[in-house]
């Protein structure tokens, strides 16, 4: 075989080389290459050489293909979805006001008018029974102590007010010159106040008389209650009935003109020339003065009452009609 071989391959002329090149091989030639070929391989050449060459083309695709997938699969990126949020904004709101306090006034019931009453009564007034029901009575306590303070006489107590009177220092004299018991009659502020041994003992909204002339009945004369200092007289119990109305337990200090408790006490002058005090008062009112103890008529303002003693004068003399009562 070799000299065949040697001498297809190693005395093939030039020009036949440089023909193949060219143009196909002679059906001769091919037929020598493929002997030489197989005399190269062995008897399983075509079997071995198949696979070599199914090895040299396949099995690297199939490695190129698992790098690929290799590589596609390292370099995947997962996307990150970033959120941003928007800012959240906190709205403060305040919170609501309480509600005002409820005003105290007549018609109001609870513990509020309860503590009320019992200020007041601390004080020396008498608003009646510390029931926690704002009645007249109460009322009329109210308006004695707005007037002693220089305050507009409404008989309606706001939380100020309220205040005012639960820490409230005692009352001082009016007129401290007229000893430690007596009586004071501030027309101006419409309030009595009743003195033993220096002791307060009671203060109480008053209505005297009216300023004004009056003709009732056939009997006239001038609604005035005289100004001066004066002393308790003489006392009548239970009710008195007069000609221009009926005067419950009065104690006179001037003539006709008497200290004593009326159905209507409002809250300005409107009487016939006495002293007109609540009736709940009047009950028991003569068993706070005497008879020949001092009781001083004075006008002391309307701002708030001080301990100056007024200037005294001289006893007025009972009004024309004072007989008539009222």
């Amino acid at each position: 075989m070799r000299w065949l071989i040697g001498r297809v391959v190693g005395k093939t002329p030039a020009r036949m080389l440089s023909r193949r090149t060219r143009t196909l091989a002679a059906p001769w030639a091919v037929a020598a290459l493929l002997l030489v070929a197989s005399a190269c391989s062995g008897d399983d050449g075509d079997t071995t050489a198949t696979d070599r060459s199914a090895g040299s083309s396949t099995e690297p695709a199939e490695e190129t293909t698992a790098e690929t997938s290799t590589t596609e699969a390292a370099t995947t990126t997962e996307a990150t979805t970033t959120t941003t949020e928007a800012p959240t904004t906190t709205t403060t709101t305040a919170p609501p006001a309480p509600p005002e306090p409820e005003l105290l006034q007549s018609g109001v019931e609870g513990p509020r008018t309860k503590a009320l009453q019992e200020s007041l009564d601390r004080l020396g007034f008498d608003p009646g029974e510390a029931d926690g029901q704002f009645g007249m009575k109460t009322t009329m306590a109210v308006w004695a102590f707005q007037a002693l303070n220089g305050l507009a006489k409404d008989g309606v107590v706001s939380p100020q007010l309220e205040t005012q009177i639960a820490e409230a220092p005692p009352i001082a004299m009016l007129r401290p010159d007229l000893g430690p018991t007596h009586t004071e009659v501030d027309l101006d502020r419409q309030v009595l106040l009743v003195w033993g041994d220096g002791q307060l003992e009671l203060v109480t909204h008053v209505s005297s008389g009216s300023g004004v002339a009056y003709s009732e009945d056939g009997h006239s004369g001038d609604a005035i209650t005289p100004l001066g200092d004066y002393v308790y007289q003489r006392r009548i119990e239970g009710e008195r009935h007069a000609p221009l109305g009926v005067l419950y337990n009065p104690v006179y200090f001037n003539g006709g003109i008497a200290v004593h408790g009326a159905p209507s006490v409002p809250n300005h002058p409107a009487s016939h020339g006495c002293v007109r005090i609540p009736m709940h008062i009047s009950g028991y009112f003569q068993g706070l003065v005497a008879n020949g103890e001092p009781i001083a008529v004075f006008r002391g303002g309307t701002g708030p009452a001080a301990p100056v003693a007024p200037a005294g004068g001289p006893a007025a003399p009972p009004p024309a009609g004072s007989e008539n009562g009222g």
